[in-house]
């Protein structure tokens, strides 16, 4: 599923780079030059879909039922790996099932996530 997402933008960001050239060759200024103009054109949206995949690969998702701990909220996700929340919003409560965007980091405690936002809230967390 997160491939079709980049494709999309790939597909709309050629799109969107084609559509302002004319499809005649009576209002070209160069006749003949239609390969190279939409050789330019498909290359310019490649470089703007890889670009903005770039930009939004290095977030991560975790989804998992937070709960209280000793040092604040954590989170267990499905494999049953627990992060330490680091920055979580006061939307994000305990006994909840959340999708959360943000960054795992590195830490000597254990398994950490930095919250950048709360993707979505899923309601309590089942039993």
């Amino acid at each position: 599923m997160k491939g079709l997402g980049f494709r999309i933008c790939v597909l709309g960001s050629i799109a969107v780079v084609l559509l302002p050239f004319p499809r005649s060759e009576a209002s070209s200024y160069c006749p003949g030059c239609e390969a190279g103009v939409i050789g330019a054109a498909v290359g310019i949206g490649a470089g703007i879909g890889t670009g903005i995949y770039f930009i939004h690969r290095s977030h991560t998702s975790l989804t998992g039922c937070v709960r209280e701990t000793d040092s604040g909220l954590s989170a267990t996700a499905k494999d049953g790996t627990n992060y330490q929340l680091v920055n979580a919003p006061s939307q994000v409560k305990a006994g909840e099932r959340f999708s959360l965007r943000g960054h795992k980091i590195t830490a000597a405690s254990g398994h950490t996530f930095r919250v950048d936002h709360v993707s979505r809230d899923y309601g309590a967390c089942s039993p």
